[in-house]
């Protein structure tokens, strides 16, 4: 096993609508800044202290489309992550549900542009929460640190027997098949047999929050 995480990285659809459009109402189309880039990527939001997934449509200098279940409202301040891009503060300009347009607080660069183009890994989500592995006839009690659409970073040292045949058991309604990917001091992670889809981790990091928030 290697002690790097390696396996995570997953490959993202591209689109061809353009970047930093606003919808109008009639459905159309309104130009708010040249156009840069076209993503269709991952993405982390945090609004008020809690991380919900989105999915970052566009992105240009001065900000960012996104689409999310739950929209925050005008003006909201928030903080975006996606590949290549960490904690970027923005604030919501506009908002045509499912679609939400933030403008940065302070532009990007083009080192930053060149970084979201060329990087394929989509941002983590930290899950500190309970989780189960079944391998085998053997099921263990773990506790998760983070979870992302490939896989999931667990604390501590995995089961005696974990080998490439894993259930993980993330919640009473998520339950996916993985192996061991790697294993570090005081962590190992587990890479799931097909990714996640954005809406299963939206879901997972939803219930998770809303436990939290009890």
């Amino acid at each position: 096993m290697t002690n790097h995480a390696t396996h995570w990285r997953t490959t993202e659809d591209r689109m061809t609508q353009g970047a930093d459009q606003v919808p109008s109402r009639e459905g159309e189309e309104q130009r708010a800044a040249p156009r840069e880039r076209t993503l269709y990527a991952l993405g982390r939001l945090i609004v008020a202290g809690q991380q919900h997934v989105c999915t970052v449509r566009n992105l240009g200098p001065g900000g960012a489309g996104i689409e999310l279940d739950t929209p925050p409202a005008l003006g909201t301040a928030v903080t975006i992550e996606t590949r290549g891009l960490i904690a970027r503060a923005a604030t919501v300009r506009w908002v045509r549900e499912p679609m939400v347009g933030l403008t940065f607080d302070e532009p990007l660069g083009d080192e930053t542009l060149r970084a979201v183009a060329a990087t394929p890994r989509s941002p983590r989500f930290g899950y500190d929460g309970p989780v189960e592995l079944v391998s085998g006839a053997r099921l263990t009690e773990h506790r998760a640190i983070d979870l992302g659409l490939g896989g999931v970073r667990i604390a501590g040292a995995p089961p005696p027997d974990a080998g490439s045949a894993i259930e993980v058991v993330i919640d009473a309604e998520l339950v996916v098949r993985g192996k061991l990917a790697w294993t570090g001091e005081g962590a190992f992670a587990i890479e799931f047999a097909a990714p996640l889809s954005v809406r299963q981790l939206a879901g997972a990091i939803a219930r998770l929050e809303a436990t939290l928030d009890r």
